[in-house]
């Protein structure tokens, strides 16, 4: 479905259920907020004179699974782990559409942490207390068994697919032999990863899974701060959440099952997957932003601001990872 056909549905159905979110009708305005190149998941904002919500939607069945996930586990992941409150579940009449009403965190999107140690800090302590929760991991869906196969199903999968889209698409500002050079790259640092030892280990510890994901970390002017984008929890490899964050010791949250947290942070093979992922992470940010700006381009609002984005971050990205790697 365009979203120019989504659009002035999801706008008629928030204005019926106005009353409900105590909206008035009057002032309501629904707005699509371009953040991800994915056809199936669409973010908008929903806001009259005095509040303000986030509406998180998907289409497909995977989309509906982790955002239902979300929703049923939002009161404990309140109460623990820093996300915003949830307010309900929507599904767009006549449309594949549905998902979750949130409250909106007003804040500033935090970019870089290693700007940020304090947040760092604290954040690596909310991680490790997330990889050592018990009640959390009984509630989650079984995991993939190793993780090399969580990285294939993830890291893998994304980049092959955006990188198939791009050589279908061709953006104007990316040659055909950087769509080439980045594939390959692609490739040797799964065969990296399929060829080390510290990826056959089992992936059976609750993660995040998106921290790296622009906009997932936010800090109010009070100085209150939100990790958002938890329809990407589930049972995985800790290495993701930690490669996300930048180097600091981690310490055992006095809270947390200490037996799990200990494993979590102390188990010999987590330094080298870590350093890995970092660069699997890396090598994302220069393929991913190609999707986006494919995506932008069936958008009538936000295109041209959206597609200048992608292409910026690409760059930037492209850039630094041939520093680094190349």
């Amino acid at each position: 479905m365009l979203l120019s056909e989504l659009t002035p549905r999801v706008t008629a159905q928030v204005r019926m259920l106005a009353a409900g979110l105590a909206l008035d009708p009057a002032t309501l305005a629904v707005r699509h907020v371009p953040e991800r190149g994915d056809s199936a998941r669409a973010s908008f904002t929903i806001a009259d004179a005095r509040a303000r919500y986030d509406l998180e939607l998907a289409a497909d069945a995977a989309g509906h699974a982790a955002l239902r996930r979300w929703h049923d586990l939002g009161a404990p992941l309140v109460a623990r782990y820093h996300a915003p409150r949830i307010c309900g579940w929507l599904e767009i009449v006549d449309t594949p559409f549905a998902g979750l009403v949130l409250e909106h965190i007003d804040g500033v999107v935090v970019r870089d942490l290693s700007e940020a140690p304090d947040l760092a800090r604290a954040l690596t302590t909310l991680v490790g207390r997330l990889h050592a929760d018990r009640d959390l991991a009984a509630r989650l869906p079984g995991p993939p068994h190793t993780c090399c196969d969580a990285y294939l199903a993830d890291r893998f999968t994304r980049c092959t697919a955006a990188l198939r889209a791009a050589r279908a698409a061709l953006p104007p500002f990316v040659e055909p032999a950087t769509l080439a050079w980045l594939a390959g790259e692609v490739d040797r640092v799964t065969a990296l990863v399929r060829s080390s030892p510290a990826f056959a280990v089992p992936a059976d510890l609750p993660v995040h899974g998106a921290l790296q994901r622009p906009g997932n970390l936010r800090v109010t002017p009070a100085g209150a701060w939100y990790v958002l984008g938890w329809d990407a929890l589930r049972l995985g490899d800790p290495a993701l959440d930690l490669a996300a964050l930048p180097p600091v010791t981690p310490t055992i949250d006095p809270s947390a099952d200490t037996m799990q947290a200990t494993r979590s942070i102390r188990e010999p093979w987590l330094s080298q997957r870590i350093a890995l992922l970092r660069r699997a992470s890396a090598l994302a940010g220069a393929i991913e932003p190609l999707a986006d700006w494919i995506a932008a381009a069936g958008w009538a609002e936000h295109r041209e601001r959206a597609q200048a984005r992608g292409q910026r971050a690409h760059e930037s990205a492209l850039a630094t990872y041939r520093q680094d790697h190349a």
